[in-house]
């Protein structure tokens, strides 16, 4: 994968190369979700913006709303869908062609890894011929595909990556880690995990069906789960993969407000 760098220069091709720009967030968290440097980029180079809040089969409507408002009393078009289950997406073709500042349009989708961008791509463009996948920095290729009469998607995500935070569960939650390679994920599931319980204290039972701390969650999570070594002991290293996985794929949720709500 390239490097933040290189992300970001690519970043600023992919906005160049458009008229409208989508930048997906995690509908469970925009905040932490949002790359503000990408609505900088794109208002130097004098782009259409519009946020799209993405997974939001994972959110309460009412929650959905209140970050529509959040975002438009801030002048930013936003639209919430879940291009997974094709939840509001008659809503985005709308959004986009009433921002469109010249028809044929171009859009392009931007975003931290993990967003869905992908999806929405696949969704835009009619058909399954993108790669979807939860893995971090997934892409392939680069081409414009005609989507509608009115409507080019460029099949590249502009995939926004920064150096870590330093914060171990913002990393999870802006796709900076890969359960499947990280060396230890056992630091990273357990902030992830405190996170979580933060602002969603049912969370464990919702996904895992127990009750739990966070100091005894991987604990509880491997025997329930039974992901166990040779003598009953729990593999805590499987099982941290298992909750990052989790987090990446909608199992493991919770939902913010926006600020001084």
């Amino acid at each position: 994968m390239c490097n933040v760098k290189e992300s970001w220069r690519l970043v600023r091709r992919v906005i160049e190369d458009g008229d409208v720009v989508l930048e997906v967030l995690d509908a469970r968290d925009p905040v932490d979700t949002r790359p503000e440097e990408v609505e900088k980029i794109a208002e130097r180079l004098g782009k259409r913006l519009l946020v799209v809040l993405n997974k939001a089969d994972l959110v309460d409507r009412e929650v959905l709303e209140k970050w529509r408002e959040y975002f438009q009393k801030l002048g930013m078009h936003t639209v919430y869908v879940s291009a997974k289950y094709r939840l509001g997406t008659r809503r985005l073709f709308v959004a986009i062609r009433a921002l469109a500042p010249r028809i044929p349009a171009t859009v392009v989708v931007v975003g931290y890894p993990n967003v869905g961008k992908s999806t929405i791509i696949n969704y835009l463009k009619g058909r399954y011929v993108a790669p979807t996948s939860p893995k971090p920095g997934w892409t392939r290729g680069e081409q414009l595909v005609k989507a509608k009469s009115w409507l080019f998607v460029l099949d590249t995500p502009g995939i926004v990556k920064t150096p870590s935070t330093g914060d171990l569960a913002l990393d999870v939650i802006r796709g900076l880690v890969d359960p499947a390679t990280v060396d230890d994920p056992v630091p990273y599931a357990y902030a992830l995990l405190k996170r979580v319980l933060a602002y969603n204290p049912s969370a464990l039972k919702e996904a895992y069906g127990i009750d739990s701390d966070v100091d005894n969650a991987l604990e509880e999570i491997g025997r329930t789960k039974r992901k166990l070594l040779k003598g009953g002991k729990v593999n805590i290293d499987a099982v941290a993969r298992m909750v990052l996985k989790d987090w990446t794929e909608g199992k493991l949720k919770y939902m913010r407000l926006p600020p001084n709500v």
